[in-house]
């Protein structure tokens, strides 16, 4: 117990000045994949994106049991979910920045009342839908993942 009693008290010691570190979230989808850290500021589009028209930021990862897509001829009927670790805002101005790339015009945003942003573009005759927001779909909580929901349809 003697050599003990020093160790004790240099671990308490250490334990009393990490009052202020950060302990490490880890994140999962909501399928339950992993989602590594993404360090820095700012998305960039992932060159393994579901729909090569409407990238998917890397790091983030499809949802597939929450994700469809079909095609009739004529017009895409798509509902993708992605989810990955950043901010709610890095991801509504990706897609605001980004989309415009691919010849969707961007028509209005929406911000809601839970925190959540709309974003609607158009192409040719389909619209697209981009649902942003902090969390998961199964928790309505503040976290380090961000869910974000693409919806492509006709145009009305």
């Amino acid at each position: 117990m003697g050599r003990m009693l020093p160790l004790l008290i240099v671990l308490a010691g250490l334990g009393a000045g990490c009052q202020n570190v950060k302990t490490p979230v880890i994140a999962f989808t909501d399928d339950g994949d992993y989602l590594g850290y993404k360090g820095g500021k700012g998305l960039v589009a992932s060159d393994e994106s579901p729909i090569p028209d409407v990238p998917m930021p890397i790091g983030f990862k499809p949802v597939v049991s929450k994700s469809s897509s079909s095609f009739d001829g004529n017009v895409r009927t798509v509902n993708h979910v992605y989810q990955g670790r950043a901010r709610h805002a890095d991801a509504v101005a990706f897609y605001r920045n980004i989309l415009p790339i691919y010849d969707w015009e961007f028509v209005s945003r929406s911000d809601q009342t839970d925190g959540s942003t709309i974003q609607y573009f158009t192409k040719g005759r389909e619209s697209l839908e981009v649902f942003t927001r902090q969390g998961t779909l199964m928790q309505n909580i503040d976290s380090s993942v961000t869910t974000i929901v693409i919806t492509i349809g006709p145009r009305a």
